[in-house]
């Protein structure tokens, strides 16, 4: 493994062997699909709420999708779902904790347990949070953990875990042959993306119409070619020896989220710390809203200050060639409201924000 401080502090914290550093989260679904699959074309099991990076990713690897509905109360992946994209087929399951919620990990690795398959715990939005077999992200074969841009250590960089020595080698000789994009290319990527993306959301929020998401990830994979920088291990390294207490301040302004906007009509999307939830964003769903009106009321609380992300849309949503079907997660995607838990947001903007929350809605009776 490399010698770097993330490494042996990632091996503390989550009590795991294997670590391999990473540029992005996504990069090692990308390195773990390439190594398992030896050449063959995989059908990945992927929850429809996921990030469109995830996705990006899976095809990188030459590999094929099924998507799995969620339960919008959680965000989830239902039991009945893995069930039946294993009997399609799938014999690789991504399990994803949305918004910090803890899926049922050990669940999901006993529907894909033949030798022929691979559960990934991707805990890139779950730093911390505890699931029935131990921390997310050490669940699986793989696991995942990162600390990029509005994640709970926002540094850089992530980690593939994995249970077993030789395929975290065969992830390291993949990723070995990952050529980084270069800065100013990278930049120039995301700020097209970000405008096609722009512009089908105006015609998703005017029309109701999904149509323009469409094959819009084609031509991203080199955004997720982000290489390793060694400078971030020791920082990673000092942040995570001090995570515990700032994932139980993250958890109680989730608590204060939910206290302060009780009776305003929006419901928390998991959010429960007693089970093991380590909340990246507070989520929380506005029952039976739709796009425009999604988008009108976050308009009003962003013009207060307040900050607020829709994420993530429908997964399906992305194809070239878009399948029907989805209702959970095209329900929660519609619904659903994240505010901000960081350093940056303390108990007095979460209280003032939850009553400007308040207004807006009371405001559009």
């Amino acid at each position: 493994m490399p010698n770097d401080p993330i490494v042996a502090a990632l091996q503390r914290y989550l009590g795991v062997e294997f670590v391999v550093p990473l540029g992005r989260a996504a990069l090692g679904i990308y390195a773990a699909l390439r190594a398992w699959s030896g050449g063959r074309t995989l059908l990945v099991a992927v929850p429809a709420a996921v990030c469109q990076d995830v996705i990006a990713a899976v095809q990188m690897a030459g590999c094929m999708l099924r998507l799995c509905d969620v339960d919008p109360i959680t965000g989830l992946v239902p039991q009945e779902e893995w069930r039946a994209a294993r009997a399609s087929g799938a014999t690789v399951a991504i399990v994803v904790h949305l918004y910090g919620n803890p899926a049922d990990t050990d669940l999901v690795a006993k529907i894909f347990s033949g030798a022929d398959c691979l559960t990934i715990d991707d805990a890139a939005q779950a730093l911390g949070a505890r699931t029935t077999s131990g921390l997310a992200g050490t669940g699986g074969d793989v696991g995942l953990v990162s600390f990029g841009a509005s994640k709970h250590i926002q540094l850089g960089g992530a980690a593939l875990i994995c249970r077993d020595e030789r395929l975290a080698r065969e992830c390291e000789i993949v990723l070995a042959q990952v050529v980084p994009t270069l800065t100013d290319v990278l930049l120039h990527l995301q700020a097209n993306f970000r405008q096609r993306y722009q512009t089908a959301r105006a015609v998703l929020v005017s029309r109701g119409d999904p149509q323009g998401f469409a094959g819009l990830l084609v031509g991203c994979e080199p955004l997720l070619r982000v290489g390793w920088q060694a400078h971030w291990g020791s920082e990673l390294a000092q942040r995570l020896s001090n995570y515990p207490a700032a994932l139980a301040l993250r958890q109680e302004k989730a608590e204060l989220w939910a206290r302060s906007l009780a009776g305003s009509g929006l419901v928390t999307v998991g959010m429960d710390v007693g089970a093991g939830a380590a909340p990246w964003r507070f989520a929380c769903r506005l029952p039976g809203c739709d796009w425009a009106r999604q988008h009108s009321l976050g308009e009003k609380i962003r013009a207060h200050g307040l900050h607020l992300s829709h994420w993530y849309l429908p997964g399906h949503w992305w194809m070239e060639n878009p399948v029907s079907g989805m209702p959970g997660a095209q329900q929660l995607a519609s619904e659903v409201f994240q505010f901000w838990l960081d350093e940056h947001t303390d108990r007095e903007t979460i209280s003032d924000g939850a009553q400007i929350v308040k207004m807006v809605l009371e405001e559009e009776v």
